[in-house]
């Protein structure tokens, strides 16, 4: 008996190590260390006719329910807790040998039928409560794939995407969704950039998982968390404290991850207003920046996630000497403009110090290069821009009185602060980064 977990842990990676090499796809080996005491690693075989089964379907029977290792073609490694070595290796092969034939039977009925009728009964398989049955989710997907850009790959992917929850090989391994429905729609001749599609629908399936590699799996693997999100946020089934039965902050982190790391374009009005939010809250922990700063940046009038993430690396990364500027300005003009009562529009008669008139000048030089800059992408030359505006503004208050006693000069002055305010708002909230 060995009571460490430690050491059994590396009792059975020996084991397995020597009879070459293996793999965990499921991660069951966590589980083998605390189900084991007396640990004897061995290794099976099953019949090579299994072998014409996708692989992965191999894995998932061994793997599943009997927490057995994949080894290199027919073989299997498992740990057994004491016994006889050949009598438990003769029981475990004949197990495994009857999860393979129930696999193959379920394959290929799924197969005969085809994946256009699994399509066909999704009408009558309920998705979420509330939300619809598969075939209701299938065409908010492909409604979601047209406003993300995508092509006919992500269009017919969308599609068939949840074809095999119809699946019976998906009923008994639930594990094997999206991926399954991938081999079937390649059994039925679909291009390949649609079964890809497919089967990375579901990526990133953690904080730290791969990414879809193809654009149309990008584009459909947006579409579903954003359909999970707005789904779950309508019923009511928002995350609370640490409960968050249905992975909706590991859907909001892989949006963020495919908005920076995967540069899809994802434009906030697809985002409902409180899915919005909780999405972009997520990037506080992803990015690598101060979280004022990306509290500054979800306030700015940029159109799609990615340029939130980028727009507050950009902030953040600009020099004090550079930031002080346009922040003092945002600033003094945001607190002084919404002190009293402005005009409704600027008159330029009115501006009469030369202090004010360089004001209105430099915003009709930087309001359209901060436009435009931010139109492109281009967040360093936005900010950039923005900052133009802080020496002319410090002027401003060195010279001029804003509250005049004319009332119109005064409401006059106050209006040119509030654009002030408003151009440099294009750049977010910046009274959100403490100085």
């Amino acid at each position: 008996m060995e009571p460490d977990a430690a050491e059994r842990e590396r009792l059975i990676r020996e084991g397995l190590d020597a009879l070459g090499e293996w793999s965990d796809p499921l991660g069951k080996l966590r589980e083998v260390v605390h189900l084991v005491e007396k640990i004897i690693v061995l290794e099976g075989s099953f019949d090579e006719r299994f072998l014409s089964l996708p692989r992965r379907v191999i894995e998932t029977a061994m793997q599943s329910h009997q927490r057995y290792f994949p080894l290199a073609g027919n073989r299997f490694a498992f740990v057994a807790n004491g016994g006889d070595p050949d009598t438990v290796r003769a029981g475990n092969e004949t197990v495994l040998e009857g999860r393979l034939d129930d696999a193959t039977f379920t394959f290929e009925r799924d197969v005969a039928a085809g994946i256009e009728d699994l399509a066909g009964r999704l009408g009558s398989i309920v998705y979420f409560a509330g939300a619809g049955t598969f075939a209701n989710k299938a065409d908010r997907l492909r409604r979601l794939v047209e406003r993300l850009g995508g092509g006919e790959a992500s269009l017919e992917a969308a599609r068939l995407a949840k074809a095999d929850q119809a699946a019976e090989l998906v009923r008994e391994f639930p594990e094997l969704e999206g991926y399954i429905g991938a081999e079937y729609a390649r059994l039925a001749g679909y291009p390949e950039a649609v079964c890809a599609a497919i089967a990375e629908q579901y990526l990133p399936d953690s904080a730290r998982g791969p990414l879809p590699a193809t654009e149309p799996g990008r584009v459909l693997a947006a579409a579903d968390k954003i359909d999970v999100l707005d789904v779950s946020f309508s019923l009511g089934h928002k995350p609370t404290g640490s409960r968050d039965p249905y992975g909706l902050r590991r859907a909001a982190i892989g949006l963020c991850r495919l908005a920076t790391e995967g540069g899809l374009a994802i434009p906030r009005e697809l985002l409902r207003d409180d899915v919005g939010e909780f999405v972009e809250e997520r990037f506080e922990g992803f990015l690598d920046v101060p979280v004022e700063f990306v509290r500054a940046a979800r306030a700015a009038s940029v159109r799609d996630l990615g340029s939130v993430a980028r727009l507050a690396t950009a902030l953040a990364a600009l020099p004090d000497e550079r930031l002080e500027p346009i922040h003092t300005a945002y600033i003094r003009a945001s607190r002084l403009g919404e002190k009293e009562n402005a005009a409704e529009r600027l008159d330029p008669k009115l501006l009469t110090e030369p202090a004010e008139q360089d004001v209105a000048s430099a915003l009709e030089q930087v309001e359209p290069e901060i436009t435009s800059a931010l139109e492109t992408a281009d967040f360093e030359a936005a900010v950039e821009a923005g900052a133009k505006l802080g020496p002319v503004l410090h002027r401003f208050f060195e010279e001029v009185l804003v509250m005049a006693e004319d009332p119109r000069i005064r409401e006059n002055r106050l209006r040119l602060l509030l654009e002030v305010r408003d151009t440099l708002r294009a750049l977010g909230d910046l009274a959100q980064i403490p100085r």
